[in-house]
């Protein structure tokens, strides 16, 4: 169940570096506008824009020109936010002060809000992005070779990157198959397989980047998935 709600106010031209939350957690942007930049690409937020973000998820933000005004809501761990509980979900509101008012005040509508709002248009990417991104999940060329076969320079991959993941190559690599193994983590493979499938040398680099992005190990992170899945059956089934 939802925990409590927050508001933040940014500055005009504001920037906020890649960060990442703990805890799973709704944004509804009141006024102004940002661009927020992780993983899953860039996305425009205006008045209306209800961001789902998945626990664990890293990204930073830009601030337009009048700043912008957001309303936070702390989601409990029981709740689903998408796939297995790790995909970010981008919507519209149909009615923003309403959609405002189940978030300041009438928590328990929020399944209700959800329902009635449409998915936001997908982020718009440069053409050679899908494939470089692809390769940098499920491959392991250099990202340099990734770049010369893109057609861009080096330099110019970890700009547009930068501007628009909010990460360089490198290290959205590293969280793309961070990804990978949190998604893997909630099925019963063995650790071993899940650090080969998700694109580690070993349970070891898994173990080590698993724990520098979220402060915990494989084994716990597994056990914490898998209790927030049991839960959301038990739920499914009343």
């Amino acid at each position: 169940m939802p925990a409590h709600e927050y508001e933040t106010r940014h500055g005009a031209g504001d920037t906020l570096r890649t960060h990442r939350h703990d805890g799973a957690y709704a944004a509804l942007v009141l006024d102004g506008s940002h661009v927020e930049a992780s993983a899953d690409g860039p996305v425009e937020c205006t008045p209306g824009t209800l961001v789902l973000h998945p626990r664990w998820h890293a990204h930073g933000n830009r601030f337009g020109r009048t700043g912008a005004k957001v309303i936070n809501l702390e989601l409990g761990g029981d709740f689903a936010v998408g796939a297995g509980g790790l995909a970010l979900r981008v919507l519209r509101v149909a009615d923003l002060v309403e959609a405002g008012a189940v978030f300041a005040r009438a928590h328990h509508h929020l399944d209700d809000l959800l329902r009635a709002c449409t998915p936001a248009q997908a982020p718009a990417l440069h053409d050679w992005q899908p494939a470089f991104l692809h390769e940098l999940e499920h491959g392991d060329l250099p990202v340099s070779v990734l770049a010369r076969r893109a057609g861009v320079s080096l330099a110019h991959a970890s700009r547009s990157f930068l501007r628009s993941h909010g990460m360089p190559p490198q290290l959205l690599r590293r969280e793309l198959r961070c990804r990978q193994a949190l998604a893997l983590l909630g099925g019963e493979a063995p650790l071993a397989e899940v650090a080969a499938a998700a694109g580690f040398s070993d349970q070891s680099h898994l173990n080590r980047t698993l724990r520098l992005a979220t402060g915990t190990t494989p084994g716990r992170l597994r056990g914490q998935i898998k209790s927030v899945q049991d839960r959301s059956a038990v739920l499914r089934l009343q």
